[in-house]
């Protein structure tokens, strides 16, 4: 199995603005053999309650804090459809092609911080052993409430990296390729000024939210 030529990406309704819409178009256009997925919530609850139990539909409908959502989400996907997700706020800056081998299952790129690896943009086959240990340590986390007010640590980068570090003490042999720091230069991490675009107040960021808010529904 190959990592299916899909782009995916979410954001909490339809209604882009320009710049956003502007950036999409410009990375389909460069990857025309992609196709292109766009989800809001609602198709995302449909995504879960299609593909997933009742149990884990139930999971990420306690959750408060958009970019949880989007963190469950991106798992969620590619364990299923697998293909390239990335952020509504980041970008592609070249062909997929040029970074994407035909016989990778999963790449993976450590961020600039090693202590985890990048999340934002995500590289996979549908039901890799890493997405499987990061879901099950996320409804882990979710279900006992591990992380109150630390998005990172309850379905964000952390999680993610501690799965894929656990997997790898388990098993070292899982396929996967380790590319060079974010990316390189294939992908770009929030373009510029995008955050003023999608955000309508800095208290809408997650960073933000997670203090005032907690990550689950009370």
């Amino acid at each position: 199995m190959s990592i299916p030529k899909i782009i995916h990406q979410t954001f909490k309704s339809s209604k882009l603005p320009l710049l956003t819409k502007w950036h999409i178009s410009g990375f389909r256009k460069r990857n025309p053999e992609y196709q292109y997925e766009f989800y809001d919530d609602t198709r995302i609850e449909e995504f879960l309650q299609t593909e997933f139990d009742d149990e884990v539909y139930q999971l990420y409908k306690q959750i408060n804090i958009g970019a949880a959502k989007a963190d469950f989400f991106r798992y969620a996907i590619l364990y299923k459809k697998g293909g390239v997700y990335l952020d509504i706020d980041s970008s592609i800056n070249g062909r997929l092609d040029n970074l994407i081998r035909s016989d990778d299952v999963a790449v993976i790129s450590p961020e600039k911080n090693p202590v985890c690896y990048v999340q934002w943009a995500m590289i996979y086959e549908a039901g890799h052993p890493f997405l499987k240990k990061t879901l099950e340590m996320m409804y882990d986390n979710i279900r006992n409430n591990r992380f109150p007010h630390d998005v990172h640590h309850m379905t964000g980068p952390t999680v993610y990296s501690l799965a894929i570090k656990a997997c790898l003490k388990e098993n070292p042999e899982i396929p996967h390729r380790v590319f060079g720091i974010e990316y390189g230069k294939h992908l770009k991490f929030k373009y510029k000024l995008g955050k003023f675009f999608l955000y309508e107040k800095k208290s809408d960021h997650w960073k933000k939210l997670q203090i005032t808010s907690s990550v689950l529904k009370p």
